[in-house]
């Protein structure tokens, strides 16, 4: 939806430049969805990386 709306305001190689990072709420149990979801190039992670387990498992699923 974001590259679309950038696509249209500043053209197609503004838009393909833009990395989009998601900062809603990532779990090791939601980042392999959202990743795989496509327009998401990466995760800001919050409390999540307060918890080493949980942090490994979030980083592991988005080098699937």
């Amino acid at each position: 939806f974001i590259l679309k709306i950038l696509t249209k305001h500043f053209g197609r190689a503004v838009a393909s430049q833009v990395r989009i990072i998601y900062g809603g709420s990532v779990k090791a149990d939601n980042a392999i969805k959202l990743y795989q979801s496509g327009g998401i190039d990466g995760f800001l992670v919050g409390g999540a990386s307060l918890n080493p387990a949980e942090f490994s498992a979030i980083i592991a699923s988005a080098a699937v």
